[in-house]
């Protein structure tokens, strides 16, 4: 098998070394309230948008090996500094360091791996190893979760520091990828700029990819507001403790292995607009039903919207790089992330005192109904990709 191909499998499942990832919330909670988680993610979110679109240049135009070795290099620091923050305000500076380096990973890792194979002439198979990929974040992320919610028992910066230390060992891995030698070109001022511009063109080509891209960052914009905070403030309002939360969070990133690998079996078939409506909208009732949700049954909502989003992200992804032009390729997945952060750049500060006033619960119920309404109007906006497929 291609060396990047698995360096790619062992460096996906190192970004999603989350120790912290049932812990979190309670321990920001230590610094501040909810108002000051959305600070935070303000902070973390704002940093991810604003360098989505030149560090996906700089993967095309520099190397994405080179890319991947910054990008966890910063997100160790992140997590290392964030473990011995004495105040909020370390907080803050260590997120705006876990953005940069975040920034740099996204994209960059996929375009890798797809150039990797195109390489090789086996680009069919990408959707399989994308699947692969984040069967291995999802283990790392099983086994982390649980291990990190008895950290933080023990000692709250623990999990941090687990997450550092891992990050590290990604970084020296890095080292090791070989960069595709696939439409490289050299840097300059003038190419970093056509790169960004061609980035976005490559997103917006034509009326019918415009009008799958639209659709497709519908679900995606709510999922990134979902996935940034209000899974887990949902979780604590359905009754989890640290430690369950931590295993809880593991058993639905199992369950989520398997979705994964079957999830390119499903792509093909719900392939097309009234697919991608279909999983948006099973995504969007599963914010609708919250506030009438407890514990068992809360726990069983989330662990639906996971494994419905893992789908719907390995479609994205294969739609994405479908009909993107290899030198243009982590610029263009770059600019998809930025444009889907957008409304949580928007809304991030104020999530936190929203969820305050009216718990995060009935904020769930709203964005279900905003995404359904949004997702009918689109999909009928591209009914005639549906007669053209039919």
């Amino acid at each position: 098998m291609n060396r990047n191909i698995i360096l790619s499998y062992f460096l996906a499942a190192l970004k999603n070394s989350w120790f912290w990832l049932g812990i979190w919330v309670f321990y920001y909670l230590r610094y501040t309230n909810y108002a000051g988680i959305g600070l935070i993610e303000t902070v973390l979110i704002v940093t991810m948008t604003v360098m989505e679109i030149p560090t996906g240049a700089i993967a095309d135009l520099l190397g994405k090996k080179l890319t991947l070795i910054f990008s966890f290099l910063l997100q160790a620091a992140c997590q290392l500094i964030m473990a011995f923050a004495p105040n909020l305000s370390f907080l803050l500076l260590s997120v705006f360091i876990g953005g940069i380096g975040g920034a740099l990973y996204s994209g960059t890792i996929d375009a890798l791996a797809y150039d990797s194979l195109k390489q090789e002439g086996r680009e069919e198979k990408f959707s399989k190893v994308l699947g692969n990929m984040t069967s291995f974040q999802y283990i790392m992320m099983a086994v982390t979760g649980i291990v990190g919610g008895f950290m933080y028992l023990i000692e709250p910066r623990l999990p941090f520091v687990a997450s550092g230390i891992f990050y590290l060992i990604g970084f020296m891995l890095c080292f090791l990828l070989i960069e595709p030698k696939i439409d490289t070109e050299r840097f300059s001022f003038m190419s970093f700029i056509n790169q960004n511009k061609q980035g976005l063109k490559q997103l917006f080509s034509s009326e019918n990819i415009r009008k799958i891209i639209i659709l497709l960052l519908i679900v995606s914009a709510v999922a990134e507001i979902s996935d940034e905070i209000l899974n887990d403030v949902l979780a604590v309002e359905f009754g989890f403790k640290p430690d369950q939360l931590g295993i809880f969070i593991s058993v639905v990133s199992l369950i989520a292995v398997g979705i994964s690998q079957i999830a390119p079996k499903i792509v093909k078939r719900l392939n097309g607009v009234l697919g991608i409506t279909f999983l948006g909208i099973l995504i969007a009732i599963t914010y609708f039903i919250s506030p009438w949700l407890g514990f068992v049954s809360g726990g069983a909502s989330l662990l639906l919207r996971v494994s419905f989003q893992t789908i719907y992200n390995n479609m994205t992804s294969v739609v994405i790089n479908k009909f993107t032009e290899s030198k243009y390729r982590a610029t263009t997945i770059s600019s998809y992330n930025m444009i889907k952060n957008i409304p949580y750049v928007l809304s991030a500060f104020f999530l936190g005192s929203l969820m305050d006033i009216i718990t995060a619960k009935r904020f769930a119920l709203v964005l279900g109904i905003m995404m359904i309404i949004l997702l009918l109007i689109q999909s009928y906006r591209a009914r005639n990709l549906i007669k053209q497929a039919g």
